[in-house]
């Protein structure tokens, strides 16, 4: 009877330990709060550039007292930048390229991520988080592809890309997966769900991962002084009041309202007691819209700091965004790191710090990021390795490997994947060194060709082995305006004088001022190449083998 009573007590004991073991373990698990902000310019973070009006006294703090990295980049458009986050490839095999809508299953690259991809969100509700995304989602708006399908318990905000910043109860808002009659301001209201999930999920035995994506500083803005503002008018007043210019006071004001409503979750964080173990990340989705620099449409006065372009381009600044980490107890403070980093590396630096193993796999495509923990945690002192990293939209393609950047333009209508990479091989792509140019000005093509052939052919051979399928179809209504510019086309052998600029134009997919002979013909696919080449030499008036404008016209 001794014996047997030893026995239970014995096991008791040890189920005991291993209960304790597993509470413990789940308590050391961090809550995650991620902020995502929109369309915001690597230049508008203060500590990334000193040589902006923002002030964003919040960030700036999170900055200073966990790890920065100007050196972050992402594919530079809304919905494809969150669906690299959220699963850890690039938008190519994520099936998020170009954005989502509400296509047939025929119309890949519009339609929301894979349904076999598995997303953040899901890998840490299985893990035993709470789980909460509120504000902008724009990563799929079809059964299967919202946030109540993905690993959310609640979602409280909008599916669709863009919003006005003032919500009435005829606004298309969500509460799950019924109509949402909240008004008030969106940044506020995002801030108040987001602090009320905090706030429930703080009094359970369950770390929270909860996922605020602001709206802030995604157009529509106040560019007319007959508009009413996007901003609250007090927040308005404050940039104006220290001279400000009114093209750029909605704009400012918007980021630092966003900031403050930043702050009051940090406080809360520190009301509740879970400020030490809540790991919080705020990222840019990517760069600035700014005046007549991109593509998208929209213009606004962004700040991308010393980068070309901004959203929708692969220059420097629609993919150098603001990013920092910050982790009480466990990262260092004041980091900066300088170590190249991109948007697949969240998923994996999330899953890691919650304990969970990252996939080498998401459905049919390898997992692209690293976690940034070890580097973190290191004080940098764990280097992360060089790697080449690829962002394209729309054939918009920007390869980063150490200093050196490979860029270009393409058509967007190839009929499929295959003649997509075709037309890609076809085409003279430009070679930067980003060391001594990051304005992205001199073209080093033929000055280093052995560096451009080595990265012209990883983009091929990357391009060839990804499981993707090229968009078809023409583009969904909604996403009508984003094709402002025209599309390549077959150039006539005598182009008439009325086009001549706009054909020069769409032919210079370097943009470096002259058409290659390779440029002027495009995909040689179906096209009379001896003809086309004929032409080439007799408007080549120098010989120099290069077409300028002027020569055209001629």
């Amino acid at each position: 009877m001794k014996n047997y009573r030893t026995t239970i007590l014995c096991a008791a004991l040890a189920l005991l330990c291993a209960f304790s073991s597993h509470r413990s373990n789940a308590a050391d698990r961090p809550n995650i709060l991620f902020i995502v902000s929109d369309d915001h310019g690597w230049g508008d973070l203060p500590s990334n550039w000193d040589n902006t009006e923002v002030r964003l006294p919040m960030l700036e703090a999170l900055a200073a007292k966990g790890v920065r990295f100007p050196n972050y980049h992402t594919v530079p458009l809304c919905g494809p930048s969150r669906a690299c986050m959220f699963t850890g490839q690039y938008s190519t095999e994520n099936g998020m390229w170009r954005g989502p809508g509400k296509q047939p299953l025929g119309s890949p690259g519009y339609r929301g991520i894979k349904r076999d991809v598995k997303m953040l969100s899901e890998h840490l509700a299985e893990a035993g988080y709470n789980t909460g995304a509120f504000g902008k989602w724009h990563m799929g708006s079809l059964d299967g592809e919202v946030p109540n399908d993905r690993g959310f318990d609640e979602f409280r905000g909008f599916l669709g890309g863009a919003h006005p910043y003032w919500v009435t109860a005829k606004s298309k808002m969500l509460h799950n997966r019924k109509p949402d009659r909240s008004k008030g301001h969106a940044t506020e209201l995002f801030t108040q769900w987001a602090e009320k999930f905090i706030r429930t999920s703080a009094g359970t035995d369950k770390p929270f991962f909860c996922y605020l994506a602001y709206n802030a500083v995604h157009g529509p803005l106040r560019t007319d002084k007959s508009k009413k503002a996007s901003a609250p008018e007090a927040w308005v007043k404050k940039a104006l009041d220290r001279d400000v210019s009114f093209l750029r006071s909605d704009y400012v004001a918007i980021l630092e309202h966003m900031d403050h409503n930043i702050g009051q979750l940090v406080d809360l964080l520190d009301e509740l007691g879970v400020a030490e173990n809540t790991l919080i990340v705020f990222v840019s989705d990517n760069g600035a819209c700014t005046m007549g620099d991109n593509t998208t449409g929209c213009n606004y006065p962004g700040n991308n700091g010393p980068f070309r372009g901004g959203k929708a381009t692969t220059y420097q600044g629609g993919l150098n965004v603001p990013f920092v980490v910050n982790w009480k107890s466990r990262l260092p403070q004041g980091m900066i790191s300088n170590d190249q980093v991109m948007h697949c590396d969240i998923f994996a630096t999330l899953l890691d710090a919650a304990g969970i193993p990252v996939p080498k796999m998401n459905g049919k495509n390898p997992v692209r990021g690293m976690s940034l923990m070890p580097h973190m945690l290191s004080d940098g002192k764990e280097t992360i390795a060089e790697r080449t990293m690829i962002f394209e939209l729309w054939g918009n393609i920007g390869l980063r490997k150490g200093d050196y950047k490979l860029w270009s333009k393409i058509g967007r209508n190839p009929p499929d994947w295959d003649a997509h990479i075709a037309e890609l091989k076809q085409t003279n792509l430009a070679l930067f060194d980003l060391s001594k140019d990051v304005a992205e000005k001199n073209d080093l093509r033929t000055e280093l060709p052995d560096v451009y052939a080595s990265l012209k052919m990883a983009l091929i051979e990357h391009l060839s082995n990804i499981n993707a399928e090229y968009p078809g179809g023409g583009s969904p209504k909604g996403l009508q305006k984003e094709k402002s510019k025209p599309q390549t086309t077959t150039p006539s052998p005598a182009p008439k004088r009325r086009s001549q600029d706009q054909f020069f134009k769409n032919r210079d997919r370097n943009e470096d001022g002259v058409i290659t002979l390779e440029e002027y013909i495009g995909n040689p696919k179906g096209r009379n190449v001896p003809a086309l080449t004929r032409r080439f030499k007799k408007i080549d008036s120098n010989g120099d083998g290069k077409l300028q404008l002027n020569e055209l016209k001629k």
